[in-house]
């Protein structure tokens, strides 16, 4: 039987965090055989950590998790996160709209300043330790079992991330542990997510096409909700900031309405006034649409482009006008845990303390990241809140008497 003051389960970047705040109070519990196998793989291997928004902006994207998730990024913001990795040898930079990442472009770079930044506050790791059950001990704190060796400790710290790619580690056991110790589970779904549309509304010849901050428009079960930003067509349907950033909200029969052209109605009319002999299919290019999304309009609406605007019937236009304002699309379905970005979902915020991230159901017990219900768009905001909660975690466990 192992002890220790402070057990972490899980070795990304909440755990590292928590155990970097925790110091050497603090033993980590990781399945791999090294610490953030998942952040090594995140942003294609370059790592956006964080981004260079006010808080008060970065808040606002948080929607409404905003207020509870404001205690844990002013305990650890993003000027506090860049200061940490560059102390310990990780420069960064600023890239493309407020994105930070490590200069070299290699998470690894993030990773070993965290490990390393926790190793010298004294944190201890242990690697290949398949967490298998854990539960409360009558005298208080709480007994771990991981593969063939037993810990104790009197607070733990569940840092094992959501249920986007299980292969790396975040395989959802961490919700079994949290279940089993009194806390209820928001159904995890797919986060940061593409979707593949039905065969008959996608624009596969459109693959690779980017359109710049776009109006979207979605039916969910949650109501109609507005949103705005950059948007993919896939071969098989769409992806993007905008899309993914609101996956967590679709599921199989959601319709998206794209607005293509703003006041489409009005800018035909005035097409065909001002060049009334040119071919559809040219005079469509003055409103800022690529030829690929031409064609692939013009088929799937079965209209031809070779005829002159001047003679257009007016059901045509009409239809055409309504498709340019308001392209609906239907989700076949969403991208599984598989290959998304993240998982939404999880542990109820009303059961954990905005202040500390100690449960209510279960004084010692703290939990962080992914684990919590709330949804943060991509831009490297996920990774800045796991080591915000991380750190709070950390910090409120050590300061917390036993």
């Amino acid at each position: 039987m192992k002890t220790s003051e402070i057990i972490i389960i899980g070795a990304g970047p909440a755990g590292l965090l928590s155990a970097y705040a925790a110091g050497a109070k603090a033993l980590v519990l990781e399945s791999n055989p090294f610490a953030g196998k998942k952040l090594l793989l995140s942003g294609s291997g370059q790592c956006n950590f964080s981004n260079s928004l006010s808080k008060e902006s970065f808040l606002k994207e948080l929607r409404e998790a905003s207020h509870y998730l404001k205690p844990a990024l002013y305990a650890f913001d993003q000027q506090a996160f860049c200061q940490l990795l560059q102390q310990h040898d990780c420069s960064w930079e600023e890239a493309d709209e407020h994105k930070l990442f490590p200069v070299s472009r290699q998470s690894a770079s993030v990773r070993d300043a965290l490990l390393k930044a926790a190793k010298e506050r004294g944190a201890s790791f242990e690697y290949g330790r398949k967490v298998t059950k854990v539960t409360r001990r009558r005298s208080g704190g709480f007994q771990i079992l991981a593969e063939d060796e037993s810990y104790e400790c009197e607070k733990m710290i569940l840092a094992g991330g959501g249920q986007s790619w299980p292969q790396t580690g975040s395989d959802g056991s961490s919700y079994r542990f949290a279940r089993s110790l009194g806390h209820k589970i928001i159904n995890p779904r797919p986060s940061l997510a593409s979707v593949e549309l039905d065969l008959n509304t996608r624009l596969g010849e459109c693959s690779g096409l980017s359109l710049k901050n776009i109006k979207i428009c979605m039916c969910t079960d949650q109501g109609r909700i507005h949103d705005q930003g950059d948007l993919l067509f896939t071969h098989k349907g769409l992806s993007g900031p905008v899309i993914l950033n609101n996956s967590y909200l679709m599921s199989r029969g959601t319709r998206i309405g794209l607005a293509l052209v703003e006041d489409a109605h009005e800018a035909l009319s005035d097409l065909i006034k001002r060049d009334p002999r040119k071919q559809l299919n040219n005079a469509l290019k003055q409103l800022n649409l690529s030829d690929c999304l031409i064609s692939a309009i013009l088929h799937r609406l079965g209209l031809d482009g070779s005829q002159v605007l001047a003679v257009i019937k007016a059901a045509d236009r009409k239809l055409l006008a309504n498709f340019l304002q308001n392209a609906v699309f239907s989700v076949k379905k969403v991208e599984s845990f598989d290959t998304c970005m993240a998982s939404s979902g999880g542990i109820d915020l009303k059961e954990i303390n905005s202040r500390n991230l100690e449960s209510r159901a279960c004084p010692g017990l703290y939990i962080t990241g992914e684990m919590l219900n709330y949804h943060a768009p991509t831009g490297g905001f996920n990774i800045q809140l796991a080591a915000s909660t991380g750190y709070l975690a950390g910090l409120s466990a050590a300061s917390r008497n036993a």
